[in-house]
């Protein structure tokens, strides 16, 4: 087996799941932002997070790891109250949301992208 060509297969094959993930994670939070305490909300958001940072470190794409690593740190306080969520939260959500589907769009034209974290 070529190891490029099941590398690049792997990372087709990220950018595809990794495009699900966060259409699901978006439509959380907008559910979120109806109902502020839905703790099972926050679960499935938290799960997003979680296999969207092992996938992209798995096929290699450093950058989208680290920054759903951050992004999970964010949420595992919301699971665990310390932070609460509000119309700010809310905000930051989309937009590690926005930024996570920015790397992943970036990295669907060239896989070796670079982004501003």
């Amino acid at each position: 087996v070529d190891m490029d060509v099941l590398e690049k297969e792997l990372k087709t094959s990220f950018i595809d799941e990794g495009r699900q993930l966060l259409d699901a994670a978006e439509q959380c939070f907008l559910d979120l932002d109806a109902k502020r305490d839905d703790r099972e909300v926050i679960e499935n958001i938290f799960r997003l997070a979680h296999n969207l940072k092992g996938t992209s470190r798995a096929v290699g794409f450093g950058e989208v790891a680290e920054f759903t690593h951050q992004f999970e740190n964010l949420l595992l306080k919301i699971k665990e109250k310390t932070l609460s969520v509000d119309d700010d939260m809310v905000d930051l959500l989309l937009a590690c949301n926005d930024h996570c589907k920015t790397m992943i769009e970036g990295l669907s034209l060239d896989r070796d992208a670079k982004f501003d974290s």
